[in-house]
């Protein structure tokens, strides 16, 4: 997805003023907003639509992203039997 200029010289000047260095484009926005949504109970169809992705297959990489969170957290509870 390409960015008008005036949304990469703003999101460049908003980082900069905010003392970050991490390169981070407006596509990150969209990925930590999908990540976020899915994480809190949204639904995947509803997050798919708020993103405009035609084809759900595209959002399941996000839901992806949490399933592997929910087991990495599940993994830390360790019981000795």
């Amino acid at each position: 997805m390409v960015y008008s200029a005036w949304t990469n010289t703003h999101l460049s000047k908003w980082l900069t003023d905010a003392g970050i260095t991490k390169k981070i484009t407006f596509h990150s926005f969209r990925h930590t907003f999908a990540t976020l949504q899915l994480s809190k109970g949204t639904d995947i169809y509803t997050v798919s639509k708020m993103l405009g992705h035609r084809d759900l297959k595209t959002t399941q990489i996000y839901a992806k992203i949490i399933d592997q969170t929910k087991r990495d957290a599940a993994n830390k509870i360790q019981l000795d039997l």
